[in-house]
């Protein structure tokens, strides 16, 4: 392997690493709020229930809402990680192509 090839190497893993570290920290943050509020509203159904408050018929609502929350929560994490493959696999492409000695605009 010669220097060049390390050197490149060096340099995919520092990107890589650079936007990973970057585009995790703000998933982490938006899970960590959608995971609290869909675990309390989940202890408000669960309050309901017990206390009669929430019959069975409201039950299939507050579910139906529970359930949605969950979905726009996968969708918009799943939405998040592609912004991050973008972002890496755009990265890696222009450093590769710079590398060879062609411009990318």
């Amino acid at each position: 392997m010669t220097d060049n090839t390390r050197n490149l190497i060096q340099e995919i893993k520092a990107i890589a690493t650079s936007i990973i570290e970057k585009d995790i920290t703000t998933v982490r943050g938006f899970s960590e709020r959608q995971i609290e509020a869909i675990a309390k509203q989940t202890e408000l159904i669960q309050i309901g229930v017990l206390s009669g408050d929430i019959d069975e018929d409201l039950l299939d609502f507050f579910l139906e809402g529970l359930e949605a929350m969950v979905q726009n929560f996968i969708n918009t994490l799943k939405g998040l990680l592609l912004v991050t493959l973008e972002k890496l696999w755009n990265s890696i492409i222009v450093l590769l192509y710079e590398a060879i000695g062609i411009d990318i605009e």
